[in-house]
């Protein structure tokens, strides 16, 4: 029936422009949202947001208890219940979920924040006056966005960027599934470059902070047998081309990437591993107790007090160590020894 009155007019004026309200938390969010992702507009960002989620967000009241109908149908479909039973024991469920769906959105709207307007695009316009339902629970369209908006504030970052970047995911999955070969450009050594990828699957870090595409990758000038195992940070990810060109992982290849998955953080897998060495200082011990994210795990049965060994990438350790300052030496290998002290080095220069 979509967002119009009873006399068969919109609810939304003809510049297209809504009253949304957002909670200060919500607007924080979408702010460091909006610098993750290179936005700089946030009725843009708002746009994307709402097109790619609503399908799936609880706040679309009419539509997830739809879904959830049916999920519950089918649930039921195998039950010693006769068809009246099955029917009264659904409606109960159905009953208690909408209750919970509409105890969160009042939660949502009632929070205090700071109203503005937004530009709404022709595609969520469409949406909204002639494919939606949720007028049945929301008064204006301007509450059922910022409802839609909330619900996204609410989730953890990794569960947002998969919202966010739903077309560059729907690629990725699909290239993964189809056995694709992909085309993506990406920062490597400081310089832009293309690489042909070998997707296999997309996991998330030991926090589940962020995600990867671990894959097989080389550059665009190599061939196919100089492939490697690498993987993509899925927030960092320009959007990639699918090409037509399929591929085959075999058992040995796939054994190789579950077990680099397994053994090491899915953000580093370039480049070989290494057993490194490095001294800490109590203060040292201390962070790495503390600091979790992208933390390597040292081997207990070769470290000591003061002496942790780890089997990981160079890259590795230099994300984690190099911000521990004094408190953190580099015993071995050599290179990255020197490597550290080179860095350090360089710091230091800033304040001479």
């Amino acid at each position: 029936m979509g967002f119009i009155d009873e006399n068969g007019y919109p609810l939304i004026n003809d510049e297209q422009k809504i009253r949304i309200t957002l909670s200060d938390r919500a607007s924080i969010i979408i702010s460091e949202d909006m610098n993750i992702f290179g936005i700089s507009k946030t009725a843009s960002f708002i746009n994307t947001v709402f097109h790619n989620f609503k399908l799936n967000a609880k706040s679309s009241v009419s539509l997830y208890l739809m879904q959830y109908k049916l999920e519950l149908e089918q649930l039921f479909s195998n039950s010693p219940l006769d068809s009246q039973n099955q029917k009264l024991a659904i409606e109960q469920l159905l009953s208690a979920e909408k209750q919970k769906i509409l105890t969160q959105i009042s939660k949502f709207n009632s929070k205090k924040g700071t109203g503005k307007l937004y530009h709404i695009n022709d595609d969520n316009i469409t949406y909204l006056l002639e494919n939606c339902d949720e007028n049945l629970y929301y008064k204006r369209p301007g509450l059922y966005i910022r409802s839609i908006l909330e619900e996204y504030c609410s989730l953890p970052f990794i569960e947002r960027e998969r919202i966010y970047r739903k077309e560059i995911y729907d690629i990725v999955e699909c290239a993964c599934k189809e056995q694709r070969v992909l085309k993506i450009k990406a920062n490597y050594m400081g310089k832009l470059q293309t690489f042909y990828v070998y997707p296999y699957k997309i996991v998330t870090d030991p926090l589940h902070t962020q995600s990867y595409l671990v894959c097989y990758s080389r550059k665009s000038e190599e061939s196919e047998q100089d492939k490697i195992i690498a993987s993509f940070s899925m927030t960092r990810m320009q959007f990639p081309t699918m090409l037509i060109k399929t591929f085959h992982l075999n058992k040995q290849e796939i054994a190789h990437l579950d077990f680099h998955i397994a053994s090491y953080s899915p953000a580093y897998l370039i480049g070989k591993p290494e057993l490194i060495k490095v001294k800490l200082s109590e203060k040292g011990k201390q962070s790495y107790r503390t600091r979790l994210y992208s933390r390597p795990e040292k081997i207990q049965s070769l470290s000591s007090d003061n002496i942790y060994v780890f089997d990981c990438t160079h890259h590795q350790i230099i994300n984690y160590f190099l911000p521990f300052g004094a408190d953190a030496e580099i015993i071995s290998p050599q290179n990255l020894r020197n490597l550290f002290k080179e860095k350090l080095s360089k710091a230091l220069t800033n304040y001479q």
